[in-house]
């Protein structure tokens, strides 16, 4: 039955979002110019709206048929675990749409006019104005109030590629894709089978190829332009056409900012620039971040175990130090933030001795409070939490227990957490957290501030690392803890301080896997998330009568490798410890993972040059090799091998088995970093990559080249 269910809500989902864009009507005003200043002009003709800069066309609508269109709709949400399933209702269309008048005013571009359709009638406004740098800033406004649906169209080509989104964790170029942008948990298998399959029927979990933690309503493309929606309403980016694209917002008007440059690297730097990056991570951080949990003896003895074979372990991960539990999902936590000293007796002391052995130790918490225990007790009864619509808090059902959700609309709340984090977490000494969740708000929630929740879910998870960012902040911590986030939305960059790439599954998937973490992270990077990591091993581990999802040992150690060249070298022991392979699992591992620990520690100069290039420009260090290399066409759509900054290229191992690689070398002469062969650039090659050997390469006229070639050629296996 749920099967029938998804597939009506997809069909009329498809009917619903037919062509929102019906006839425009003939208007009579002339061919003209108009200079909006900034080396920005616009240029309007019969058939077309164009604006251009010195540096080429940067938005252009096709006026032979409607450009804009307004509506009003109804969702219908089925929410299950942050798992949300979106049904619009349409209920008025006005699709039909007439020019009224266009001319300069105040220096913008003011346009004017109607749009019409069966019982629906508003007018309508859009105002134009250029910015520095070859910006054009646009705004859309509709006067009917009734109306809550924007639509929105403008030419492209089908050359054109297009990147960005937030994290895509299955496309990086977006060509020929329509994906949607909500925060929300990114699904369990996303279309690799049959887990997927076994998640929707039994949880209605599965999620899709755009299911994402941090969807972000920005994209650049391969015309060197770049549009940013300052909306947070559920959205649809229609790339399907090839002559167009056709954007959609569950609210009234837009807001959006273009840019035209040179360069996507240029382009990126502009968009954030505006909207924030992130800082440079203090020194203990490029060492091992052992994750584990059980307790201090145990942790004691796997940080010793691990040092004693080389590993240099700068950070102790401990997401447990509030306790565990176990639920049918695996083993979970006690969310009630402050430490277990059962499991970690006199806890602050422990934290002081481990940081006077060089040794940092991190915890965990999110924006939810379990039912139960002293902290939830005052969340209650000072009504901290989020309302349903007959003003009782909103219990959510997570995987294993129910849970109230902080609501940060309120500032007492905010207050109030800040305090506990400053209290609970600095307090005794920790030096980061992961501030897990942030996407689980439902629509349907009643908030403080009175906004609409269907508004304000996708600026949650934003204000929720905000929150973080303040609470340390009022400190006096600033640049001394880290903490990193999964969830986010536009302005994330601003204020969190690192991201990770979330839940993937301990597999080889194309879609929620170890392959999926890497398209993740390069999206992201050309979203403006320029400092971000995955679990080394994936997390989610599911025991099923048809496959089980355990992480193995080729698994681990080939995602280890793949991280070392992430800026964060961090392990997660998963939801089911026990049937994962674990860092400590056997001496191999624990030998050949303190390897990994030494190649990621030999690069720690090199990360921390391009962390401050990215504090400083936004731009990310793990690259698609796009945004270095745009105009060589065979980049455009690579997406499972990348560049860490400029002058080195890893060509991962990504499948199960595999001892070779192919890929492809950008122009120029690259150096593979084993056998010290040099291969001259702008040919697609196959090397090989056993376990322990990866395919890395050093651009040899690279500025970092030779410190790069010194610091790796010592890791070189005999």
């Amino acid at each position: 039955m749920r099967f029938f269910f998804i597939i009506s809500i997809l069909f009329a989902f498809l009917l619903d979002c037919g062509s929102r864009f019906e006839k425009i009507s003939p208007f009579s005003i002339p061919p003209q110019e108009f200079d909006l200043g900034n080396g920005v002009k616009a240029v309007f003709l019969p058939n077309e709206l164009s604006f251009i800069t010195s540096k080429g066309r940067i938005l252009e609508f096709n006026l032979k048929d409607a450009f804009l269109s307004s509506a009003k709709g109804e969702q219908v949400v089925n929410y299950r675990k942050a798992t949300f399933k979106i049904k619009d209702k349409i209920l008025l269309e006005c699709g039909s749409q007439t020019i009224e008048s266009l001319g300069l005013e105040s220096g913008a571009l003011l346009l004017k006019g109607k749009l019409t359709g069966k019982n629906c009638e508003t007018g309508y406004s859009i105002r134009f104005v250029s910015s520095a740098n070859f910006g054009l800033d646009w705004k859309v406004e509709v006067s009917n109030p009734e109306l809550n649906r924007t639509f929105i169209k403008f030419k492209s080509d089908e050359l054109e590629s297009i990147y960005g989104l937030g994290e895509q964790f299955s496309h990086l170029n977006l060509k020929g894709k329509k994906p949607f942008l909500f925060s929300e948990e990114q699904g369990v298998g996303r279309g690799d089978q049959p887990i997927t399959w076994g998640a929707e029927l039994l949880e209605g979990a599965g999620g899709n190829e755009y299911s994402t933690y941090t969807p972000i309503p920005f994209f650049l493309t391969s015309r060197n332009r770049a549009f940013f929606f300052e909306n947070s309403s559920y959205s649809v980016f229609d790339f399907e056409e090839d002559s167009e694209i056709a954007i959609e917002f569950r609210e009234r008007g837009l807001n959006v900012k273009s840019w035209k440059a040179a360069s996507p690297k240029e382009i990126l730097k502009l968009y954030t620039s505006h909207t924030g990056r992130f800082p440079n991570l203090p020194d203990w951080a490029y060492g091992t971040w052992l994750g584990i949990q059980g307790g201090k003896s145990v942790v004691l003895e796997k940080i010793e175990e691990a040092k004693k074979a080389g590993n240099p372990i700068t950070a102790l991960w401990i997401q447990d130090w509030v306790g565990q539990r176990k639920t049918v999902f695996g083993s979970q936590l006690w969310w009630k933030w402050f430490p277990d000293e059962t499991r970690y007796p006199d806890f602050k002391n422990f934290v002081k001795e481990l940081n006077q052995k060089n040794i940092q130790v991190l915890g965990y918490i999110n924006p939810m409070l379990a039912t139960e225990g002293p902290l939830f007790e005052e969340a209650v009864k000072n009504n901290y939490l989020v309302k349903d619509k007959e003003g009782k808090d909103y219990i959510v059902q997570t995987a294993g227990f129910p849970a109230g959700l902080l609501d940060l609309t309120n500032p007492k709340t905010r207050t109030w957490i800040k305090n506990i984090i400053k209290q609970n977490l600095i307090g005794n000494g920790l030096s980061g957290w992961m501030a897990d969740f942030g996407e689980w708000l439902p629509t349907d929630a009643v908030l403080f501030s009175k906004e609409s929740s269907e508004i304000y879910h996708n600026r949650y998870p934003v204000e929720w690392a905000k929150l973080n960012r303040e609470a340390i902040q009022e400190a006096g911590k600033e640049g001394q803890i880290v903490f990193f986030t999964r969830a986010g939305y536009s302005y994330s960059n601003k204020y969190s301080t690192s991201f990770w790439a979330g839940d993937q599954m301990v597999s080889w998937g194309r879609h929620d896997g170890i392959v999926s973490s890497l398209i993740g992270i390069l999206s992201g990077g050309m979203s403006g998330l320029s400092l971000n990591h995955s679990d080394i091993g994936g997390y989610t581990t599911i025991p099923s009568p048809i496959k089980d999802y355990f992480r193995s040992k080729e698994l681990f150690l080939r995602w280890s490798e793949l991280n070392v060249f992430t800026p964060v070298f961090r392990t997660h022991e998963g939801n089911r410890p026990a049937k994962n392979h674990q860092p400590y699992s056997d001496p191999d591992t624990i030998k050949e993972f303190a390897r990994y620990g030494q190649i990621h520690l030999a690069l720690k100069e090199y990360f921390k040059f391009l962390n401050k290039e990215a504090s400083e420009s936004g731009l990310p260090l793990l690259r698609p090799l796009y945004l270095s290399y745009p105009e060589d066409n065979n980049t455009r759509d690579l997406q499972n091998q990348f560049l860490l900054g400029e002058d080195l290229l890893v060509i991962p191992v990504l499948e199960k088995g595999e001892d070779t690689v192919k890929g492809y070398l950008p122009k120029g002469e690259w150096e593979h970093v084993w056998t010290g062969k040099t291969f001259q650039g702008g040919v697609w090659i196959e090397m090989e990559a056993p376990l322990g050997s990866p395919a890395i390469f050093l651009k040899k006229k690279g500025v970092w080249f030779e410190k790069l070639r010194s610091a790796l050629s010592t890791f070189k296996k005999n």
